[in-house]
Formats: C-alpha cells, sequence, structure tokens
C-alpha cells in the first residue's frame, strides 16, 4: 500500500539556503571592490569573478535543494529575495561610481518591491507560493548579463546600454506578467482563503 502521508518540510537551515545567504552577503564585498577600484582592473576583475560565482549559486541551491534536501517554503521565499539583493546590489555599486543610470536602478528596484510584497501577501492571505516564471527567468537572465557586461572591464559601452535596456524592458512585462498570474491564483482559490482564514 503507498505510503499516502505527506512528508515533513525539512529544515529551513541547510546547505541550499547557506547558498541562498552566501549570495546576499557578497553584496558589499562586491561595492567594495569597485569603490576601491582607482587604478588598474584587478580589482574590477574580482568584483566581475565573485558576482559572477554568487549568480553561479542560484542554480546550485535549487538543484541541491530539489536533489537532496528537499524545497523548504522559507527557501522559496529567500531565494528570490536574495537574487534581487545580489541584482540590485550590483546595478546600485556601479550607479553609485557613476556607471550606469540611478532610473535604470529605480524601475528595477520598484518592480521587485512590488513583486515581493505581493509574493507576501499571497503566503500571508493565502498559503500560497508562486514558483517562478518563464518571464521571471527570462529577466534573471537578462540582468545578470547586463551587471556582467558592466563589471567586465573591456565590454563597449554601447553593447552595456543595449544589454541593460533590454534588461529593463524584460523587468518590467516580467512583472506584469506575474501581477496576472497573482490574480488568477487568487481568484482560483477558494473563497474562505481570501480573507487570510485557510
Amino acid at each position: 500500500m503507498p505510503d499516502t502521508e505527506p512528508r515533513p518540510e525539512p529544515h529551513w537551515f541547510n546547505w541550499p539556503n547557506g547558498f541562498t545567504f552566501l549570495r546576499a552577503l557578497l553584496v558589499p564585498v562586491i561595492l567594495w571592490l569597485l569603490v576601491q577600484d582607482t587604478e588598474g582592473d584587478t580589482l574590477r576583475w574580482w568584483a566581475f569573478g565573485i558576482f559572477v560565482f554568487a549568480a553561479w549559486t542560484d542554480s546550485i541551491d535549487g538543484w541541491v535543494a530539489r536533489r537532496y534536501t528537499g524545497v523548504t517554503r522559507w527557501g522559496q521565499l529567500a531565494d528570490p529575495i536574495a537574487d534581487k539583493l545580489l541584482i540590485i546590489g550590483a546595478l546600485a555599486s556601479l550607479a553609485y561610481i557613476g556607471e550606469l543610470p540611478w532610473w535604470a536602478v529605480s524601475v528595477i528596484v520598484v518592480r521587485e518591491l512590488a513583486v515581493t510584497l505581493l509574493r507576501v501577501q499571497l503566503v500571508r492571505r493565502m498559503g500560497l507560493v508562486m514558483p517562478a516564471s518563464r518571464w521571471g527567468k527570462f529577466k534573471t537572465v537578462s540582468q545578470v548579463v547586463a551587471v556582467g557586461a558592466y563589471l567586465w572591464p573591456t565590454v563597449p559601452g554601447t553593447l552595456r546600454e543595449l544589454l541593460l535596456n533590454v534588461a529593463v524592458g524584460l523587468t518590467v512585462w516580467s512583472g506584469i506578467d506575474i501581477a496576472f498570474r497573482a490574480g488568477r491564483l487568487a481568484r482560483d482559490r477558494p473563497a474562505a482563503y481570501r480573507d487570510g482564514t485557510p
């Protein structure tokens, strides 16, 4: 007879969530390297390498969670937040040193804050954790590529600007997409959940 009892959720303190913490902790390191890089490109290359490593951990923590430790609700919430901190922190660092326009950072920050608040409300009121969408993944990849292009010392300025504009466009579009998906989830949920009562 198959086991129909639900499996307990893994403990939140595990390797995948450790990678998530690390991703967030590397943001001030990138900022420090960019601010200190006044002569030559040595520290700039370090900033690029650390950013690539941090972005790579986003794939590693998900793979480890699905294959070995199990996915936790805490991890599903913390993982996208750590991604946002990494991207926004790197973009703000580049804007701070004058290499990237603040308007682009502002658009991305507003979108990410709105989506995060929407996710939190879905969890609190209806117990729903909305998984990442296809457009959300495209958005993340475009942002990582754009930041990487700005951190790479020899990338032409016109290419950097093009990649940044693509990232901002996908950021806005993916925000619209997730708002529509959240609306559909809320409509499909039983009415008892809409007032926060499961």
